[in-house]
């Protein structure tokens, strides 16, 4: 995979944090941005199966802090190889997450997210 792919996959997730995950985008950029047989692993346990699920465990997520995402502010640590990318999002209150995504065809078919 080019330099070029890798490039355009971390502003992707630029995309998915600020925009799809931000504004509760869930049947527009936030479906558009990953696979429907993605496969997802929040916090290291069992993997939700297909993008319907994971949309579910999304929206339960947000319902438990209170029904709004709390906001991405920055990504002040990007990489990526291969078919890889590592985002390190803040969130406004300070807190932060790190997703590990592997991408296909230009949308995330396995992601590995720790809050």
């Amino acid at each position: 995979m080019a330099d070029d792919d890798v490039t355009g996959n971390l502003k992707k997730m630029d995309d998915l944090d600020y925009r799809a995950w931000n504004e509760a985008d869930w049947p527009g950029l936030f479906t558009d941005l990953h696979t429907d047989d993605v496969q997802v692993f929040v916090n290291g346990q069992k993997p939700t199966d297909g993008l319907d699920e994971h949309i579910d465990a999304m929206k339960a997520l947000v319902e438990s802090m209170g029904g709004t995402p709390a906001q991405v502010k920055a990504h002040p640590i990007t990489f990526g190889s291969g078919d890889w990318t590592c985002v390190v999002g803040e969130f406004e209150n300070g807190s932060r997450m790190v997703t590990l995504a592997r991408w296909r065809d230009g949308a995330i078919a396995e992601e590995h997210i720790w809050l």
